[in-house]
């Protein structure tokens, strides 16, 4: 892993998968039982162990052309995940839209319940820019799945 600290707090390692997900470009993101196109899944896992958070958002709808990552950053006692879609190499856009899988790895999170709230940041689209979920984590659990969007993103999204 070739992880970075982001304000010298958490060390993290992202990863953004290219058009169609992990799974249709030979990875995984986690097991899920529902269809990959049903829905938007946040899916997290955590090792006690290791105090290391893996969280994952599955599904996501951008625009096909455009620079991706993930970063956290501990704001006012909650875990803000931001999700960037930026237009690729700056310059700009295709008028297609594709799925992508964002996934991010944290390291000394220390168990108990965490408050998270994960926003999307579309540089160059304000309007696209949203709020995508916000909560608890009960890290205890172990693992855990929450559908954020389960509305339909025919024909962007083919079954794995």
């Amino acid at each position: 892993m070739d992880g970075h600290c982001i304000d010298n707090a958490l060390v993290q390692d992202d990863n953004v998968s290219a058009c169609g997900g992990f799974e249709v470009n030979g990875g995984s993101l986690f097991d899920d039982p529902l269809p990959y196109c049903s829905a938007e899944v946040l899916h997290w896992r955590y090792e006690q162990a290791d105090q290391m958070l893996k969280l994952g958002d599955a599904r996501v709808l951008l625009n096909c052309c455009g620079d991706h990552g993930m970063s956290v950053e501990l704001k006012d006692g909650v875990y803000l995940f931001t999700e960037t879609d930026a237009p690729e190499d700056g310059w700009g856009r295709c008028s297609c839209m594709c799925v992508f899988d964002f996934s991010i790895e944290v390291q000394q999170i220390a168990a108990g319940v965490i408050q998270a709230k994960i926003v999307r940041l579309v540089t160059d689209n304000l309007a696209w820019s949203k709020d995508v979920w916000e909560g608890d984590l009960d890290l205890s659990a172990g693992s855990g799945q929450i559908v954020i969007d389960d509305n339909s993103v025919d024909p962007w999204c083919v079954e794995p």
